[in-house]
């Protein structure tokens, strides 16, 4: 990852850390649970979750296998994931510090990879998913989560520019078919795919990354203004003095090679 984009992602997460502790989207979201069932995660595997946040990806899969190595780009998340594992007294995860596209660990060392909201960062996602390949075992497997968008390349760039301006160290959020190619072409086989959406409400999502009162008027301007191909996607609706839109999600369970 570029030391410019690791920069934004770090002063944008680090502060943002209580937020996500207590985000229900990413703490409960319905795409966590599905994620688990799809993966069907067995007691005696090795887990490493990529980009894990406030560690709620990990927490749902502690459970399950023998041991979760937690990593991230940003130290108060890491300390965060620490906390709560403490307090769910989950005493097999771990922290690391790590970069998604140069992950410290050597070749096919886990059983599972799991990278959930979050390579919408990754300056090269290609690169990301070739390390999430090198790392897993032959056979071993990808679980993933992203925000999706339409393949209208127009209406794609509006989305992503009404993203970026309420988060800085966003990258690009893809259509799903372009993530399942990328998927393909890092030599992992999609096994399992699903389509969720996701409803939020606007001060809530925006508040997350501490936007500014100037760049919500200019992000609820946006969302007055956008493309016909997004509003399938978007589907806003004013409610209660407040905005409600939705995202879509897509849930990849994929495998590596033998």
């Amino acid at each position: 990852m570029s030391d410019e984009q690791k920069a934004k992602v770090q002063a944008q997460f680090g502060p943002a850390s209580e937020g996500y502790a207590s985000s229900e989207v990413h703490a409960k979201g319905e795409s966590l649970g599905l994620l688990v069932e799809l993966v069907q995660p067995q007691p005696d595997w090795v887990a490493l979750d990529v980009a894990a946040g406030a560690g709620h990806t990990a927490f749902a899969f502690a459970p399950h296998v023998a041991r979760v190595i937690a990593t991230d780009l940003t130290p108060e998340m890491l300390a965060k994931t620490a906390e709560l594992a403490a307090k769910r007294g989950l005493t097999n995860i771990e922290t690391r510090p790590a970069d998604a596209e140069a992950l410290p660990f050597d070749d096919a060392s886990f059983d599972l990879v799991t990278c959930r909201i979050a390579m919408h960062h990754f300056p090269n996602p290609r690169q990301a998913l070739s390390e999430f390949a090198r790392v897993l075992k032959p056979g071993g497997v990808v679980g993933f989560t992203d925000n999706i968008t339409v393949p209208d390349k127009q209406a794609a760039g509006y989305y992503n520019a009404y993203e970026k301006l309420r988060d800085p160290s966003h990258n690009w959020v893809y259509p799903l078919v372009r993530l399942q190619a990328m998927f393909a072409d890092a030599g992992l086989k999609v096994e399992a795919t699903r389509e969720l959406s996701k409803e939020l409400e606007f001060h809530e999502w925006a508040d997350r990354m501490k936007v500014s009162p100037a760049n919500k008027e200019k992000l609820l301007e946006m969302m007055r203004h956008i493309p016909e191909a997004l509003q399938p996607l978007f589907a806003p609706r004013w409610a209660e003095g407040t905005l409600y839109f939705s995202l879509w999600e897509a849930v990849i369970v994929a495998r590596r090679g033998g």
